[in-house]
């Protein structure tokens, strides 16, 4: 009787063990989440200092053609992407964010894989547009407490080729 009753509590502390870790993992996932939904909306809101900070100091945003920066020039990388690009200075424009996968490695580490569209109001009508279309692939880090991204490498699936707008310096 006695055995029993020691395997009951020690099941019992394995189950509150897991529920707490469950807990933790879903308030994870969905930080997370914010953290990929800010991404696109600080810039739809053109708050670039408030989309540098999702980078942390060392975070590494690849734009594409070979384009990466750090942490608080990502926010004035954008400013020139949205103010200087044709198709970003007709408003309004906004993303569109889904089919996010995370995958938690670490309680400090996790990965993502998510895709984006980018509308626009097409030319003489005014009716939405998709200017393109992209994958997001991440890697992100726990910084005390809030998840910022390591490194976010954005993939054009469709549409035109990023317009040339060189890197801030």
């Amino acid at each position: 009787m006695i055995k029993l009753a020691s395997i009951a509590a020690m099941a019992m502390m394995a189950l509150g063990g897991s529920a707490a870790a469950k807990t933790d993992e879903h308030a994870d996932r969905a930080a997370i989440h914010e953290l990929l939904i800010a991404y696109g909306s600080t810039l739809d809101n053109r708050d670039f200092e408030g989309f540098s900070v999702l980078f942390g100091a060392d975070g590494v945003y690849a734009a594409g053609g070979g384009t990466e920066l750090k942490g608080p020039e990502t926010g004035e990388f954008m400013r020139r992407v949205l103010t200087e690009s044709p198709r970003a200075r007709r408003q309004p424009n906004f993303h569109l964010l889904f089919n996010e996968v995370i995958t938690l490695d670490a309680p400090d580490r996790a990965r993502a894989s998510s895709m984006g569209m980018f509308m626009v109001p097409a030319l003489g009508t005014g009716r939405l547009e998709v200017s393109s279309v992209a994958r997001y692939e991440d890697e992100l880090v726990k910084v005390k407490g809030r998840w910022l991204f390591a490194r976010r490498t954005v993939k054009l699936v469709a549409g035109p080729p990023p317009e040339p707008v060189e890197a801030a310096k």
